[in-house]
């Protein structure tokens, strides 16, 4: 299957190679990558696509974070890209504001883990 390719991003900066290339991402990396970007981005912030996004930053300012809305925002975004095989999405809470999400890409033998610490006051992947 064609995952695409992309930039790669460590910390939403680009990286580059050591000729002065732009590093690329591709396979089932690039499909964590692009979920990863969709859990960073908030609806309406792209011109291009104003519905294309999540609402995880959203959740960040809340006092009373909902565990169970950040799972299933992290479910739905994962579910929502044809390239994951909806059938093995699973996201988790594994201690206070933090979360894990696990997925497989379609026909990818391993699956992907993001690991995210709502503590940092940001969606960082950690």
């Amino acid at each position: 299957m064609d995952y695409g390719s992309d930039f790669k991003l460590v910390d939403d900066d680009m990286v580059f190679t050591p000729d002065g290339d732009v590093e690329i991402i591709s396979g089932p990396a690039c499909v964590a990558q692009d979920i990863d970007q969709t859990l960073k981005t908030t609806p309406g912030r792209l011109p291009w696509d104003k519905e294309a996004g999540s609402t995880m930053l959203l959740m960040l300012n809340d006092s009373g974070i909902d565990y169970n809305a950040v799972i299933n925002e992290l479910e739905r975004v994962a579910n929502d890209d044809p390239r994951v095989d909806p059938t093995s999405v699973s996201a988790k809470r594994r201690e206070e504001k933090k979360y894990r999400l696990e997925f497989r890409p379609m026909s990818a033998i391993t699956p992907e883990v993001l690991d995210y610490d709502l503590t940092k006051g940001d969606v960082k992947n950690a």
